[in-house]
């Protein structure tokens, strides 16, 4: 009996997940697969496609010199835990010593990796990080937001980002909803937390803290146009912290810093947000600085923070919104 062309699919595509099960790398230039599936390289891309976006958790996909013209391709591979991981370590461990921290941080979050390297590269690299013991302290890191459940949620996420997939997302805040088929567009650290970028069902952005997300679930929609992205494309290299406002017309505060933290703001200093800009720094030792903002939000947290070095010149409103604010939170101490 003749075998239909969905049958040939599918056959075609366990036998492909099975080489790649037994550690073979695919391409869809490689004559010997062709030959023995009997199809050609378009088709053989699309079936690696597809695969590699069902199983983008398991599955890799990496450009990788072949001898085919000289040119690079891109090759699907099932990964190798122990040699990938292997490799990473051993270039922070050879190659650069300005990044050793990294082999710290990652032994202090998550000791399990080493399990997973031969005993000589474990020794190597346990005597690194009790070199380094005394040199570095870490007190805040992405990966403190990632633990159990989050850590399952976040792969799930990476994926639908990825791929440019709908997901629905059950999230809490202070009640629970159900965002129903939304555009996972970005995976965001800000604010020492993780967040992930949708577009709703409205065409509207949010951004939802991974920490408060519940459940991630397939959606009747699939994929959405990657030309979505553009639409975001200047928020997401401006914003400044998850509460920057897509579509909102820039604000300008004029702040002024006291002598006793005038050596934080100085022309010279790394900025605390993105549109920062020294303005002066005058005879009576203060320093004078602008910062652009979306909402109140974005910036008044950062100037309670310097109370009460930090004062706020300009714009009226911002002033007269940041004492109402403090005036209710003295009558609150009673």
């Amino acid at each position: 009996m003749k075998s239909t062309t969905t049958e040939k699919k599918i056959i075609h595509i366990f036998t492909l997940m099975q080489k790649l099960y037994e550690g073979e790398e695919l391409y869809p230039q490689n004559e010997r697969i062709l030959d023995e599936l009997g199809v050609n390289e378009r088709t053989l891309r699309r079936y690696l496609e597809d695969i590699h976006r069902l199983y983008g958790d398991i599955l890799v996909s990496e450009k990788k010199q072949k001898y085919l013209h000289g040119k690079k391709v891109s090759v699907y591979r099932v990964p190798n835990k122990e040699q990938d991981i292997s490799k990473t370590l051993r270039f922070f461990l050879e190659e650069s010593n300005e990044l050793s921290w990294i082999l710290t941080l990652i032994n202090e979050n998550n000791p399990r990796f080493l399990k997973q390297l031969s005993l000589s590269e474990k020794e190597a690299i346990e005597q690194a990080i009790a070199q380094d013991k005394e040199v570095f302290l870490f007190k805040s890191n992405p990966f403190e937001n990632l633990q159990d459940e989050h850590e399952r949620l976040f792969s799930q996420l990476k994926i639908a980002v990825k791929h440019h997939e709908y997901r629905t997302i059950i999230y809490r805040y202070d009640n629970e909803e159900t965002v129903e088929s939304v555009k996972c567009l970005k995976l965001i650290f800000t604010n020492n937390n993780w967040y992930l970028a949708i577009e709703t069902a409205n065409e509207e952005l949010r951004l939802l803290r991974i920490a408060f997300i519940k459940e991630v679930r397939y959606s009747a929609k699939t994929t959405y146009q990657k030309h979505v992205l553009a639409k975001y494309r200047y928020y997401f290299e401006s914003m400044q912290n998850a509460m920057s406002l897509q579509g909102v017309a820039l604000k300008t505060a004029v702040l002024k810093a006291s002598p006793s933290i005038r050596r934080y703001f100085l022309k010279e200093m790394k900025p605390f947000f993105a549109s920062q800009k020294f303005i002066e720094a005058p005879s009576d030792g203060s320093v004078i600085f602008s910062v652009d903002y979306t909402q109140p939000l974005e910036i008044l947290p950062f100037v309670k923070q310097w109370l009460p070095e930090l004062e706020i010149l300009e714009p009226k409103e911002l002033r007269i919104l940041y004492k109402t604010e403090l005036k209710k939170a003295l009558a609150q101490q009673g």
